[in-house]
């Protein structure tokens, strides 16, 4: 079949020889990848849109015209939620190619339709893709949750950060008020089902726990500073990153050892039953055990790949020196916090029964616990 590339995607280039190819253009592939990032870590598309256009990246179409990425004095060319949209949605980013999406109405008639989706063709792996399969699966899965509504009607700025320590289930924060007539009402910190789980009840007043965490969170990175301490964590986190990784191709590659040998012997053992040198039944019954093997070492595979793909995702999110740098030169000159900044420095903050705080940073598996206590 003859694939044909209508036109360039934001992070795919034309291929300079190979007519209808795309590559990668690594001058934005990270801009789509940060995308992807943020919305599989649930940061809404209004979020994300003011995230880019804040920082001055230009449109898809901006980039096209004018093969700048960031530009400092941008009055046009900005992002807007149907480009990113679009874009979330777009499987040319998994290394595919969708065409037939769109027709005339007729040769007489410009108006153009789109083609239902099970009338588009599809083909797969015609490039190299961007993104990971599993992270545009769950990107499209929360897309589809939330329909068109991006925006949620209360917007916490510690929303998705917050994990119970004792079952590991995202806390939720829910609106409470007090017995008074006509009471405000005020957001708490609970562990929603946690008797079915056996965990402490928790209540604490949201609003008051996010200012102590700010205040917390400013403190360490001014203590830290003198970067040196967490750059000699990042670098030590790097290679124990690969370390794992080595560690976990060479565990998947024992695996599918295994895995091509069980399947020459249940070819053998079919073979010996053709010729009649096993019985029926101890065919089955032999060819059960090991098929039941093989379906376990599948999941093992499958697993270990998980895995294997959270640390390559960790890598990505890990930062250079000079971005660190100023990353936290950021921060710390912001009046207001944004969430974007936040959710870049802090992977996530856990609470147990007694309120006390476990905040894991992103630039490492280094983590701030039993040394923070909120008290109600």
């Amino acid at each position: 079949m003859n694939i044909c590339v209508a036109y360039q995607h934001i992070g795919y280039k034309k291929h300079p020889n190979i007519k209808n190819k795309l590559i990668i253009d690594e001058n934005v592939a990270n801009i789509v990848r940060e995308i992807f990032d943020m919305y599989a870590n649930e940061h809404g598309t209004v979020e994300i849109v003011n995230y880019l256009n804040k920082n001055k990246y230009l449109s898809p179409a901006g980039y096209r015209k004018t093969g700048m990425v960031q530009d400092k004095k941008k009055t046009n060319y900005n992002w807007n939620e149907v480009t990113l949209c679009n874009m979330l949605k777009n499987e040319v980013y998994i290394g595919n190619t969708i065409q037939n999406k769109k027709t005339s109405i007729s040769y007489k008639v410009k108006k153009i339709k789109t083609i239902e989706k099970e009338n588009q063709i599809k083909v797969n792996n015609t490039h190299e893709p961007i993104i990971d399969k599993d992270i545009f699966e769950k990107v499209n899965k929360i897309l589809e949750k939330r329909g068109t509504n991006t925006k949620f009607k209360y917007d916490y700025l510690l929303r998705n950060m917050l994990y119970c320590y004792h079952c590991k289930r995202k806390l939720q924060i829910v609106l409470k008020k007090n017995s008074k007539a006509n009471a405000k009402s005020h957001p708490y910190i609970t562990c929603v089902g946690h008797k079915k789980r056996g965990c402490p009840p928790l209540n604490i007043n949201y609003e008051k726990f996010e200012k102590y965490i700010l205040y917390i969170v400013r403190t360490i990175i001014q203590n830290y500073a003198n970067k040196s301490i967490m750059y000699s964590i990042y670098k030590n986190n790097k290679i124990k990153n690969n370390s794992k990784q080595e560690f976990l191709n060479k565990k998947i590659m024992q695996i599918n050892k295994i895995i091509y040998e069980i399947n020459n012997n249940i070819d053998k053992i079919y073979m010996d039953k053709l010729k009649g040198i096993i019985l029926e039944e101890d065919y089955i019954r032999y060819s059960q055990k090991i098929i039941s093997e093989r379906t376990n070492l599948i999941k093992q595979k499958k697993e270990l790949k998980q895995k294997l793909i959270q640390i390559e995702n960790n890598n990505i999110k890990n930062k250079t020196k000079e971005e660190f740098d100023k990353l936290i030169k950021d921060f710390l000159k912001l009046e207001k916090i944004e969430k974007i900044y936040l959710y870049r420095l802090i992977n996530k903050i856990e609470i147990d029964k007694n309120k006390k705080i476990y905040i894991y940073f992103n630039c490492s598996d280094y983590k701030i616990k039993d040394l923070l206590n909120f008290d109600k």
